[in-house]
């Protein structure tokens, strides 16, 4: 199980580096509407964060259905709320240490 526990720490690390890039990017937005309109028109910025965005949705997809040890009505929760509530609902489902413990402590038994 502490390969579940990395992989954890894994997809933590992959979802505060999309939060930063989205964050910064609205922000961008919101304080200098030029700069935000100049990045969208020469390095399309919109075009590559909808693409990271999705990948890294798909990676916790994937993450889901293939290596947790759940049953089949709570990854299709899991996987719906990841959809429908993007970086929030990645940031919801995603176990805190005293839940990966308990997760671990139930494996093992």
């Amino acid at each position: 199980m502490k390969i579940l526990k990395l992989n954890f720490i894994k997809l933590r690390l992959l979802l505060i580096v999309l939060t930063f890039i989205e964050l910064s990017y609205f922000v961008i937005l919101f304080v200098n509407i030029k700069l935000s309109v100049y990045l969208d028109y020469i390095f399309k910025v919109n075009l590559i964060m909808a693409i990271t965005h999705l990948i890294v949705t798909g990676v916790f997809i994937w993450f889901i259905w293939k290596k947790l040890p759940r049953g089949n009505k709570n990854k299709i929760d899991n996987t719906l709320m990841i959809l429908f509530l993007g970086l929030i609902g990645m940031w919801l489902w995603l176990p805190n240490k005293n839940e990966i413990k308990k997760q671990n402590k139930n494996s093992t038994v």
